[in-house]
């Protein structure tokens, strides 16, 4: 259950970054690099992303006016730059992550954490099951 139907879903913003992860691989660049490609890269987004939820066997989810639409719009419009607030707390938090691995202290966050900074929440989804060793 991937939770796309609820668009406060933290969710939505790993499906996105997989869609942007799969446009870099095909065209070499992040979308929305300059300002002449912002709307085309949004349809070529928009392919990314419908390819991924048809490998995973998931419905499209991509009406206009629908929470992908308005994140694949702002996603191409602000191209590949980073907040380095954002990206501080992040670090912050991988870094209390190895500390709990290497002292053995507490428990580590299970498999794929995701942040939104726009509403200052977070969340984790276990989203790859670990194999367990015989």
């Amino acid at each position: 259950m991937l939770h796309l139907d609820n668009p406060d879903s933290e969710m939505v913003f790993y499906v996105l970054l997989r869609a942007v992860e799969r446009f870099y691989a095909q065209y070499g660049r992040f979308p929305g690099h300059s300002n002449d490609e912002v709307e085309p890269d949004i349809v070529k987004l928009k392919a990314c992303l419908c390819k991924i939820l048809q490998e995973w066997g998931c419905p499209p989810v991509f009406d206009v006016g629908s929470v992908f639409f308005l994140l694949f719009e702002n996603r191409c419009r602000y191209g590949a730059a980073e907040l380095h607030s954002v990206a501080a707390f992040v670090g912050g938090c991988a870094a209390q992550e190895v500390i709990k691995l290497i002292t053995g202290q507490y428990v580590p966050l299970n498999n794929t954490y995701i942040y939104n900074a726009m509403t200052a929440t977070s969340a984790t989804f276990e989203l790859f099951k670990k194999k367990r060793r015989s």
